[in-house]
């Protein structure tokens, strides 16, 4: 049998703690010179970043400028197909599509057999859609007499809501009705007279 080796307890546990505090001395230093090399490492980075993201700005000013105007041009360019487009829109595909809608309706609540209902209205749908729609006219005659009745009618009302609003008599005329003095004598007439002693 072999011997066992011995270990002394109360030695291990005294060399355990002075390598521990070893570590922490030199974990400390360590984290200080860490700290001081980070601080130097900032200085040495921040004026190098800095003049980086000038000198980017720099490159890059210029090709946004230009991709601003391309960009610019192209929305000019596209706003004639655009309002075509919309015209298109407005003044045909959408009429015709009501116009098929509304037809494909009527169809369908005709009387007869289903099957001939959905062939009608299917007929009178693509018929509808291949359509093409017929143009309107300005009436831009129509659009200026109208016109031109609002602003007369508007007129109109106008006057005579200022002539309503006008005092009705001559604020500076004598009033007709007021007692006159006169130095002359009027005698009375015998109506007068008997008027005057009925009533006393």
């Amino acid at each position: 049998m072999a011997t066992s080796p011995t270990f002394d307890a109360d030695k291990l546990r005294t060399s355990s703690q002075h390598l521990r505090d070893a570590a922490a001395i030199y974990a400390g230093k360590v984290a200080v010179k860490a700290a001081d090399l980070a601080n130097m490492g900032v200085d040495w980075a921040a004026p190098r970043a800095q003049a980086a993201l000038n000198s980017a700005i720099e490159h890059a000013t210029p090709a946004i400028e230009t991709a601003a105007a391309r960009a610019q041009a192209a929305a000019a360019s596209a706003g004639p197909a655009i309002e075509n487009a919309r015209e298109h829109l407005v003044d045909d595909y959408l009429p015709r599509a009501s116009l098929a809608v509304n037809q494909a309706g009527a169809a369908l609540s005709a009387r007869g057999p289903l099957s001939d209902r959905a062939r009608r209205a299917t007929e009178a749908s693509a018929l509808a859609l291949t359509t093409p729609t017929r143009k309107r006219r300005k009436c831009r005659v129509l659009r200026v007499l109208g016109l031109t009745a609002l602003v007369g009618a508007v007129a109109g009302a106008g006057y005579i809501l200022w002539k309503r609003s006008q005092p009705i008599e001559d604020p500076w005329a004598e009033e007709y009705w007021a007692d006159l003095d006169t130095d002359s004598f009027v005698p009375e007439t015998q109506a007068e007279k008997a008027t005057f002693e009925t009533t006393e």
